[in-house]
């Protein structure tokens, strides 16, 4: 976690003062300043955990030694056989040669048990480790280590070698004593002499013989770099040719003796000699030239070693000294002599990582030097960017050609080693990725190119996911959110410009950071070693955050560019494709990415959003506001193919259970509804909206629908037929039935066709509704209405009564039209009431219904039912007496009288009224709904 405090300082720091002294694009050194300060935070770590480990080692030895009797000199001699000499211990060791006789065996005998009780071990007890000490003391600890370590004078002696070197070259310089020539050829058998007695020390004293070579070298390095830089002596090509022998010769030595301090030292006396030998006269060609050959010698060495600190001594020596030179002496004159060192240092250390992967042991071959694979491409972009940055297109250039190289070096790898480097290609094809993808904004406008930051933290957090390390992933997070800030101020303040919509920075940035969101949220959600807890939910925020991006990104383009006119149809053709995006994804993951079947299937919450959208205002103009106006005729059959396609892969993988059910009669209301709806603007540009025709229009797609339900035997109904009855089907059930006691009343102009008593169009559509009312009753189950929303069953009484009664009134209905149509009686409330053919037929036809329904209850033993009719037929004695006595003339009072009475006689003979005892022998048994 210190990596991460260091680096969030590092980045506060100098965010700050970007913001405070702001030219553009000055987020490269923010990202420098946030890399460096995450490095030394990691090197501080690791150096803490290094010193905890120890202390904790020494811990637990000094407890065996307590427990266990071991003196206190056995730590040294614990390697070693066990000698004579060692009396201490609790018991001595037996020498083979001692032995005269074979020992005596011993028979076994039975052990009694223990009478004594139990005794419970002291629980073990945890090691408590020191508390970390500061940078400070950390510092004062490392020199006084150097100091105090073995070889005291000698590292001091050569520390005062390298500076009294330095320093006699300065002075004789000044001074102008004996020619120069011989001095430096003075310093040179001085430097060979300390070679040649540091070899002959190599197998008695190696230590001591390995400082000596290491002072040579690194005074060998200083004399031939101030013969050519300083003094000129040396023309440059046999200069260079001296370096690199000496180079070559330094990696033999390291390599032959297997000496890392050897080369660390060589290493850092090679690199120091320019600094301190210089005059300040800014041969920076020479600089990097002597530079290119110590980093050969680096190569070399990693060829044969994986000596990480000789690696990162030379990538941080040549990029620190490369970007000091540049901060202060660069000018754009200096690009065709300069580029060409940065190209050599970047392309030496990307095979200096490749190398440290490949040289690791068995075990632990593939392994990544973290430092090296992100730190290269950090410094080397950065340097790059102040180099090209006045170029036009330099910086897209650039960042294009160096993710082009490390795709190719990702598929170069992968084909020869395969599994072997997996972990390294894999890095490298992200920071080829990543790169690529940066040449676009880069080249529109570099100065809204932070999204950077989010696919940089991307790449960090892949790689602290396979590497098991927190703190990567945790900066990785940090590095998107404040990526996420910069980018948001962006596209919050863009406006439209002369740039093409889609084609520009801001939208390719927020595409960047949903790139970075969603790729996020699936390294997350898939369980790896070292995955916290917390980690989990944190996918679906990090999908989210992904989504957010996405839409935002999208919507403002169409808002900025076009206003809101296709709001709505983008929304919907967007939804439509992040469906598709994420389903693909769901089923080619492994193990499959649940979250990205959420996001498939939220297509069907936007899809209710749009459409609640539209609907708003269709009161007041229901000749614009409709589903396939402005692009929705395209827009929604794309979304709906989809959703659909979805939910057949839904249903193949048997997610989500019960809900699925929901789902699917959700998607086929919201598709009964938007065919009604489109329909019925369609037709209203043809017929006037108070034609009987328009309203007919309004039960047609429910009724398909549900006959569909109750009949069809393909998907998706045939394998969620249960779900479509109980849930859809009672939706569609309620809609027609409110439809029905609404169309019911019409007067059923059916123009221009003549109109025909049950033969028109509204009674043939009623007739219809109702009989696909009835089959549907028939399907559904006998349960009650369920508490749980996702085992919804409807109550099958309730829709019978409602379909009876619908029924009831389309037949009475169905007798004023016939009066209005061939009698002319008025179709009022106040003429049909008057009019004595309305009242006997009410009468003959409400009492010839009570007949049936008692029959019929008769038959089937159902004592309710007959009730219900008796019930009926004493509302037409009432009516008789009440109504028909009064208002009707003399014919028509006859003709309703005798009509009910033998209605009602027959009755007697033909439905007498079932017994409780035939209405509970009839429920056990069971009724046939037939």
């Amino acid at each position: 976690m210190k990596s991460i405090l260091y680096a969030a300082i590092f980045f506060l720091l100098s965010a700050t003062a970007s913001a405070l002294f702001y030219r553009s694009n000055e987020w490269v050194i923010v990202i420098l300043a946030t890399g460096l300060g995450f490095v030394l935070g990691r090197v501080n770590q690791l150096q803490s955990d290094m010193n905890a480990l120890k202390s904790a080692l020494a811990a637990d030895w000094e407890k065996r030694e307590k427990s266990q009797g071991i003196p206190a000199n056995a730590k040294d001699e614990a390697t070693q056989a066990v000698k004579k000499e060692t009396e201490q211990q609790a018991q001595p060791a037996i020498v083979g040669n001692d032995i005269d006789e074979p020992p005596e065996i011993v028979k076994p005998h039975k052990i009694k048990p223990s009478t004594s009780p139990i005794v419970t071990p002291d629980p073990i007890q945890k090691i408590a480790i020191p508390q970390e000490p500061s940078s400070v003391d950390k510092l004062t600890a490392m020199i006084k280590n150097y100091f105090t370590g073995g070889n005291l004078f000698v590292r001091v002696g050569i520390l005062i070698l390298f500076f009294g070197v330095s320093f006699l070259l300065k002075y004789a310089s000044d001074a102008g004593f004996f020619p120069i020539e011989y001095r430096l050829m003075s310093v040179a058998l001085g430097a060979i002499a300390l070679l040649l007695f540091g070899w002959r020390l190599r197998q008695t004293k190696q230590a001591y013989g390995l400082l000596l070579q290491g002072a040579g070298v690194g005074i060998l390095y200083l004399d031939i770099f101030a013969a050519f830089s300083l003094y000129q002596l040396i023309p440059p090509l046999p200069a260079f040719a001296l370096m690199f022998v000496v180079s070559m010769f330094a990696a033999a030595l390291a390599v032959l003796q297997d000496s890392r301090s050897l080369a660390v030292l060589g290493f850092t006396g090679g690199f120091l000699a320019p600094i301190l030998a210089s005059t300040g006269s800014n041969n920076y060609v020479g600089l990097f030239s002597y530079y290119v050959l110590l980093n050969v010698a680096i190569v070399v060495i990693a060829w044969f070693k994986a000596w990480r600190e000789l690696n990162l001594l030379g990538f941080f020596f040549t990029f620190i000294v490369g970007t000091a030179w540049g901060v202060t002496k660069y000018v754009p004159e200096n690009f065709s002599t300069t580029e060409p060192f940065l190209i050599i240092f970047f392309l030496f250390y990307v095979l200096i990582a490749v190398l440290f992967a490949l040289r690791q042991p068995p075990k632990l071959r593939g392994y990544v030097d973290g430092s090296l694979l992100f730190g290269v491409p950090l410094a080397a972009s950065g340097l790059q960017y102040g180099l090209v940055k006045d170029f036009e297109y330099g910086i897209s250039i650039s960042s294009f050609t160096m993710g082009a190289f490390y795709l190719i070096l990702a598929w170069g790898l992968w084909k020869r080693a395969g599994d072997g480097l997996k972990l390294l290609s894999e890095a490298f094809l992200a920071l080829g990725v990543i790169f690529a993808s940066l040449a676009i904004p880069f080249a529109l406008a570099p100065t809204h190119t932070a999204a950077a930051w989010g696919l940089e933290g991307l790449g960090l957090m892949w790689l602290g996911s396979r590497q098991n390390r927190l703190s990567v992933r945790f900066f990785g997070l940090l590095l998107q959110a404040g990526a996420g800030v910069f980018v948001a101020v962006g596209v919050v303040s863009y406006r439209a410009t002369v740039e093409m919509p889609f084609i520009n920075a801001t939208f390719i940035s927020a595409m960047m950071m949903a790139i970075a969101g969603g790729l996020s949220a699936r390294l997350l959600s898939v369980a790896f070693n070292g995955r916290r807890s917390w980690e989990k939910p944190l996918a679906t925020i990090l999908l989210i955050w992904g989504l957010v991006w996405l839409y935002g990104g999208v919507m403002s383009q169409v808002i900025d560019y076009y206003g809101e006119k296709w709001l709505e149809a983008t929304f919907l053709l967007l939804s439509a494709a992040v469906s598709l995006i994420f389903m693909l994804a769901a089923l080619r993951t492994k193990p499959q990415w649940k979250q990205a079947w959420i996001v498939s299937l939220g297509l069907l919450v936007v899809m209710v959003m749009v459409a609640l959208t539209q609907l708003n205002g269709v009161l007041f103009n229901p000749y614009q506001d409709h589903p396939f106006r402005d692009g929705g005729l395209l827009t929604w059959p794309i979304a709906l193919t989809v959703f659909y396609t979805v939910l057949f892969q839904v249903d193949k993988q048997q997610l989500y259970g019960s809900y699925r059910g929901i789902i699917h009669s959700v998607a086929a209301i919201l598709l009964v509804a938007l065919i009604t709806w489109e329909g019925m603007n369609q037709l209203l540009h043809f017929v006037p909206s108070e034609s009987g025709w328009a309203k007919l229009w309004l039960a047609i797609p429910a009724t398909i629908a549900l006959w569909l339900i109750v009949k069809s035997q393909f998907w998706p109904i045939a394998l969620n037929r249960s779900s479509y009855q109980q849930q859809a089907g009672t939706a569609l059930a309620i809609y027609l039935i409110l439809w029905g006691f609404l169309a019911v009343i019409a007067r059923g102009n059916s123009e221009p066709l003549p109109w025909i008593p049950l033969l028109n169009p509204l009674d043939i559509t009623l007739a219809i509704v109702l009989l696909t009312l009835y089959k549907w009753w028939q399907s559904i189950s006998h349960e009650e209405i369920m508490a749980n929303i996702s085992q919804f069953k409807p109550n099958k009484s309730m829709f019978a009564i409602s379909i009876a009664g619908l029924t009831f009134m389309w037949l009475n209905f169905t007798l004023f039209r016939i009066a209005t149509h061939w009698f002319d009686v008025p179709y009022t409330a106040q003429g049909l009431y008057h009019s004595g053919l309305v009242q006997t037929s009410v009468s003959v036809l409400w009492a010839l219904s009570g007949v049936m329904l008692t029959i019929f209850a008769s038959k089937k033993k159902m004592r309710t039912v007959w009730i219900a009719g008796g019930i009926l037929l004493g509302l037409v004695v009432l009516k008789l007496f009440t109504v028909d006595l009064s208002t009707l003339s003399n014919l028509s009072r006859i003709i309703s009288f005798l009509v009910v009475g033998l209605l009602l006689t027959s009755i007697g003979y033909f439905a007498p009224l079932p017994s409780y005892e035939d209405e509970s022998d009839n429920n056990k048994r069971g009724i046939s709904d037939d």
